[in-house]
């Protein structure tokens, strides 16, 4: 069966997106920093199986594959890294293992209210069948820089494919 699921964890902070909007001044008064144009994107594409072999040492440090949902697979391999440049309204796409397609946008990005807070990354994901269909609708997140977001559920080579996407200003 297969189904899609963002993994939200207190680890990973990530909320959906609810709008968008930004501060012009600090609590100083002093003008924001102007929001980034562009930031890269860095998008991992794992599979997810139960077959014991563990964790690929190429991963590196991904807390969020010890916690539920994820947690369900005791085996994830890495199969692509990709690293893309992302401009403010423009897609960039990636081609998945299963011919299907990821379209990643940087929707716009939110300056935070509070002294201290990072701003947010308002992103949206979908993936496209070769056919030109839509497999995962549009999903929006407001995402923290530097932390994933995960995007889950497709049927690959007797497990799941698990897609995590991080903004890095």
């Amino acid at each position: 069966m297969t189904r899609l699921f963002l993994a939200m964890t207190a680890a990973l902070s990530v909320t959906l997106a609810a709008g968008s909007g930004g501060a012009l001044a600090d609590e100083s008064g002093k003008p924001a920093e102007a929001a980034p144009a562009e930031v890269a994107v860095e998008i991992v594409i794992l599979h997810a199986t139960n077959d014991g072999s563990g964790i690929d040492p190429k991963i590196g440090k991904m807390p969020a594959l010890a916690q539920p949902p994820f947690s369900s697979y005791n085996s994830y391999k890495l199969l692509e890294r990709v690293k893309l440049p992302l401009q403010k309204g423009k897609s960039t796409t990636t081609k998945l293992p299963t011919g299907r397609e990821l379209m990643v946008t940087l929707k716009d990005v939110i300056d935070s209210k509070k002294k201290g807070e990072p701003r947010k990354f308002v992103v949206t994901a979908s993936i496209q069948k070769p056919d030109g269909n839509t497999f995962l609708p549009l999903l929006e997140v407001n995402a923290k820089p530097g932390e994933p977001f995960f995007v889950a559920g497709q049927t690959y080579k007797g497990g799941t494919l698990v897609i995590g996407i991080k903004v890095n200003p």
